[in-house]
């Protein structure tokens, strides 16, 4: 499971008293394509109506592709960012911070809470104006330029999604959806070994953390010098590495 929490604060001094809503997603099917389940809170609003997002490819984009989908969905039923780019109004709502943070709870324990991802939108030198920096455990940072958003009302996860769109290619819509990832193997006699140098991030990172948690270990290509997994081990990883 997953536990995002939204506040209104630089990364330092979120707390409690800061909350701007709360977003769990859950697993509905697992498998390489997965179905999610979620439900989203917003402080001064209350828990929305359930939200699904069926058939989304594990392991091929961030973490913060998944979110973004889930709360455009939570936010207008469809996988999209509202679709009005504000034209810029000095009497806008705004917000000088604005912190996320992803935690990862192993089988909804928790006890076992971890954060694997943050986002930090800051206000920049004029209303309505920001920059926004997202991070995760499997990819490296990704800093926005300046963008604007001026509604005449403010809705924080509006904005996270909006912010990430625009991290992402610099514009207010979200990416495609990331088609499932499936590197090419290797044949070496009779076995299909993927060397994990070929393999993308956060699948790469993953597998190998995957691997270790079930006490395997990767295994060797002739030519290659980087450790590598069966084609096996890689489709089981898809469908099952949580």
């Amino acid at each position: 499971m997953l536990k995002i929490s939204l506040h209104y604060a630089t990364p330092s001094t979120i707390n409690e008293r800061n909350v701007l809503g709360r977003l769990d997603i859950a697993y509905a099917r697992l498998d390489a394509t997965a179905d999610y389940k979620a439900l989203m809170f917003i402080t001064g609003v209350g828990e929305q109506a359930p939200i699904r997002l069926e058939k989304y490819p594990r392991w091929s984009a961030s973490i913060w592709d998944l979110v973004a989908r889930v709360v455009c969905l939570g936010l207008s039923q469809t996988e999209a960012t509202w679709p009005a780019e504000l034209p810029y109004v000095r009497k806008c709502a705004f917000i000088d911070d604005m912190t996320a943070v992803i935690e990862h709870c192993p089988d909804g324990d928790d006890t076992r809470r971890a954060v694997v991802a943050t986002a930090h939108v800051r206000r920049s030198h004029r209303k309505g104006h920001y920059t926004a920096v997202f991070t995760s455990d499997l990819h490296a940072p990704m800093q926005s330029t300046v963008f604007t958003h001026t509604p005449l009302g403010l809705t924080p996860w509006d904005l996270l999604t909006r912010a990430y769109a625009w991290t992402v290619h610099e514009r207010f819509e979200l990416p495609p959806r990331p088609l499932l990832y499936t590197p090419i193997p290797v044949q070496q006699g009779d076995q299909s070994l993927v060397p994990l140098e070929t393999v993308r991030e956060p699948a790469r990172t993953g597998v190998l953390r995957w691997l270790r948690k079930c006490g395997l270990a990767p295994t060797t290509l002739n030519g290659v010098s980087g450790p590598c997994v069966t084609e096996a081990q890689f489709v089981e990883f898809l469908r099952r590495a949580i």
